[in-house]
């Protein structure tokens, strides 16, 4: 609960977030950003996007020895809840930027209702109680770079066209239930869970348009962010269904297309959430709202 204060979707929270954090403006500036000693992928998306299961895939593709997350949340969460000393921000953040080493990839996925956190914490501090959250944003995004400029750097957008469905999705997340799922009964158990959630809220389209707002104003933040960035070029983009869903068992060779990397076949080991009862909410709102084909 604790990181959920610190999400952002729209500049004006974040000013008013910042002064109650400002003692930790500027703690990691002294660092430099640019110590990644291998390969560096980073993907830059907003939540329920199919994130996870592109982290999945490098990782069979890659054959890596760990699993690429969310690297920066333990960090983000004593930041939240002022746990950790401005002092100690700077290690932190280095342990994470090298502990991949033994590998021949550093992944790194953030989200962008987290990253400006990150320029806050690692820019000057005039800068970072003065800039907008989506400079600060660029400013981490543009510093992440590996020490050898000769080795391979790829910056990653992850999209979701169908944003009714992330609403969605963003939702049945909010209200607890497992964000992914790997067999059969899971399956059958999370329809369960799921239709006793929402006889709880008889209103619940009202909630995915509430949802459809924060994706919306984190996509503009996205979107100023990347507009925002002076060394780093997005090298491509990616969409949930037609890229991962769809291609999945080539999509990863425009990542990786130098030839040097001889890619796996992908093994998945996720299902797909949405069932039923994800369909009907989603039906459910487009008759509320008039909308027909």
């Amino acid at each position: 609960m604790a990181l959920a204060k610190i999400l952002i979707d729209k500049e004006v929270q974040f000013s008013h977030l910042r002064r109650k954090y400002s003692h930790y403006a500027g703690c990691a500036s002294h660092i430099n950003l640019r110590q990644i000693k291998n390969n560096l992928v980073v993907i830059l998306t907003t939540q329920r996007t199919g994130s996870t299961l592109l982290c999945q895939d490098m990782e069979s593709s890659l054959r890596l020895s760990y699993s690429p997350t969310e690297s920066f949340i333990p960090l983000l969460q004593g930041f939240a809840k002022c746990s950790i000393e401005p002092a100690k921000v700077s290690a932190m953040i280095e342990n994470i930027l090298q502990s991949f080493d033994g590998s021949d990839f550093t992944i790194l996925k953030v989200m962008i209702d987290y990253v400006g956190w990150l320029g806050f914490l690692c820019t000057d501090k005039k800068r970072a109680l003065n800039c907008s959250y989506a400079q600060l944003s660029s400013f981490f995004i543009d510093e992440l770079k590996c020490i050898d400029q000769s080795r391979l750097y790829r910056l990653v957008r992850l999209d979701r066209k169908n944003k009714l469905k992330q609403a969605i999705s963003r939702l049945i997340n909010s209200m607890g239930l497992p964000t992914h799922i790997k067999t059969e009964a899971d399956a059958i158990d999370f329809e369960n869970h799921l239709l006793k959630k929402l006889e709880k809220y008889p209103n619940y389209h009202c909630m995915i348009v509430d949802q459809l707002g924060i994706i919306l104003r984190q996509l503009c933040l996205l979107d100023n962010c990347l507009s925002g960035l002076s060394k780093t070029k997005l090298y491509c983009c990616y969409e949930l269904e037609s890229d991962l869903l769809r291609d999945r068992d080539s999509y990863l060779s425009q990542l990786f297309d130098t030839g040097e990397y001889r890619l796996a076949k992908v093994c998945r080991t996720l299902m797909p959430t949405s069932g039923k009862q994800s369909r009907e909410m989603l039906q459910r709102l487009l008759e509320v709202i008039g909308y027909s084909d």
